[in-house]
């Protein structure tokens, strides 16, 4: 074993008693290092809290559950995905909510909603104004309201090119390195 990486808690990282101190016994040479993966994600959860990211990210993930929520809603997103994104892979693709922890997985959720954005507002617009249920069209014209709002735009495009890169770096870092932590 050359080195170790965790990803900071006290019980792993604690230089006395806890994992790195016997890993560090058994192993004299292994270094230990904050998990990179960790730390990326630690750096992109903070810089994700600036108002106009973390509102653009909560108005995502609401769009999202709501759209997987009424069957009504699902059929009209398959039908616009189809139409608008052309009959391409991602037209199939279903929305997914924003993972609170994973960054790699916020970065799929943020590429998908991309992809099927022209989708994603018809089909509010549409649920908005055909729905029979009150509840379903009004939170679809909410969620549409902010959607087409300025600060959600430039809140949604600083997101997706803060998680744009890092997970471009993750992949060749696994193509060429392998693993870099278990994360």
């Amino acid at each position: 074993m050359r080195g170790q990486g965790c990803d900071g808690a006290s019980n792993m990282s604690g230089k006395y008693r806890d994992v790195q101190a016997r890993v560090k016994e058994l192993y004299p040479l292994a270094m230990y290092t904050h998990c990179y993966n960790h730390v990326l994600n630690l750096v992109l959860s903070t810089s994700s809290q600036l108002p106009v990211i973390r509102n653009a990210m909560a108005t995502v993930s609401d769009v999202c559950v709501y759209l997987s929520r009424s069957a009504q809603c699902v059929s009209i997103f398959q039908e616009n995905g189809e139409r608008e994104v052309s009959g391409s892979a991602a037209s199939r693709q279903k929305l997914k909510p924003i993972c609170a922890t994973r960054w790699v997985e916020r970065h799929d959720s943020i590429i998908i909603v991309v992809t099927l954005l022209s989708a994603v507002v018809s089909t509010l617009r549409n649920c908005s104004r055909k729905t029979s249920n009150l509840e379903v069209a009004t939170k679809a014209a909410t969620l549409l309201n902010y959607v087409q709002k300025c600060t959600f735009l430039s809140g949604f495009s600083y997101a997706t090119h803060l998680w744009y890169n890092p997970a471009c770096f993750k992949t060749a870092a696994k193509e060429r390195i392998g693993y870099i932590c278990s994360d």
